[in-house]
């Protein structure tokens, strides 16, 4: 263990002098977790060595990698702000998911000296291929995307879509959570490590969830210190009686990829160990699946695999109400070629 974590301190340790040295791999098959935990740890701590410059700026203003809210006439040309949040009535009855809409953020080419990722674009890439053939989703795949394009492409998903729609997203990439405030962050390939302007934060993901008026709504989030989307309101089994009840609610779930600690950076057949069982659970999916036994599947099959934890809860804060659940519906896919 000695020896992997010196190895793994001394990889994290050159790249962040700017020598751009990726982690090595886990020796010797599946790590346990006291291994596993020391080792990415020290892969924290070095990242944290890394954005010293950006998380001193937030701590003097934490505010520093928020976008204001756009405006009610809307922004003016090249200026970057987020929709804004209306939430719609429920209806009397439940109405059935009109379109399938996914937005999928795949980053795996970051600038020096951050470190490159091997797996998120694979990782898009084949889900969105799952999504559109099994579920009848209209993927939408950004590779390598900067904050401003990440930004304005959930925007769109928040003017397009209606209360109706059954809307997906899925962001793969690095991410962040600061020791002392708890704050998490998505780090787009842009992102500096001198200013957390490049950044997007927890908050700002938060108010895009609730700009989206779709009642049927999930965020898929596999990066470091994902879970943390997810600590608002842990969700169980159960939940609403039936479909057409759980349909009528504002639904708003997170499914992350871990908890409060750095997630494997290693993967299985070119995708990341929470991907890769991501697209299994969802290839052997049948009819309506709620998303809890989603992530049930997944967070089992990921377990067996890695001592990592995938997380699952709602947003309030983005107006998830009481008995809520997404659903994946597999026949949608037949239904949507049928129109």
């Amino acid at each position: 263990m000695r020896i992997l974590a010196s190895l793994a301190l001394l990889a994290w340790s050159g790249m962040a002098a700017g020598q751009g040295f990726r982690p090595p791999a886990f020796f010797g098959g599946v790590p346990g977790m006291a291994q596993f935990q020391a080792i990415q740890m020290q892969r924290h701590q070095a990242r944290t060595l890394l954005y010293r410059e950006a998380l001193e700026e937030l701590r003097k203003n934490p505010a520093a990698a928020d976008v204001p809210e756009c405006p009610a006439g809307g922004a003016p040309a090249g200026t970057l702000c987020l929709a804004r949040a209306e939430t719609p009535p429920a209806p009397p009855q439940a109405p059935p998911a009109r379109r399938r809409l996914a937005v999928l953020i795949g980053n795996n080419d970051y600038k020096n000296p951050i470190p490159e990722l091997e797996t998120p674009v694979a990782d898009v890439g084949r889900t969105a291929e799952i999504l559109k053939n099994r579920f009848g989703f209209e993927p939408r795949v950004l590779k390598n995307a900067g904050k401003a394009q990440i930004v304005e492409a959930l925007n769109k998903i928040a003017a397009e879509a209606t209360p109706e729609d059954s809307v997906l997203l899925f962001y793969a990439g690095h991410g962040y959570l600061m020791d002392d405030t708890k704050m998490g962050f998505w780090i787009p390939v842009d992102a500096s490590v001198k200013t957390a302007a490049g950044w997007i934060s927890n908050t700002d993901i938060s108010r895009l969830l609730a700009a989206i008026k779709a009642r049927q709504l999930i965020l898929v989030s596999d990066s470091c210190f994902s879970g943390s989307l997810t600590k608002e309101q842990k969700i169980g089994a159960g939940g609403a009686a039936n479909r057409d009840e759980v349909l009528r609610r504002r639904s708003v779930l997170v499914l992350s990829s871990g908890g409060d600690e750095p997630v494997s950076d290693e993967g299985k057949e070119g995708h990341s160990i929470f991907a890769w069982n991501l697209i299994k659970t969802l290839e052997a999916a049948d009819g309506v699946t709620p998303g809890y036994e989603v992530y049930r599947q997944v967070r089992g099959r990921v377990m067996k695999d890695y001592p990592q934890e995938p997380q699952y809860g709602a947003v309030v804060s983005a107006g998830h109400a009481s008995g809520g659940e997404y659903l994946f519906d597999a026949g949608a896919a037949a239904a949507t070629t049928a129109r």
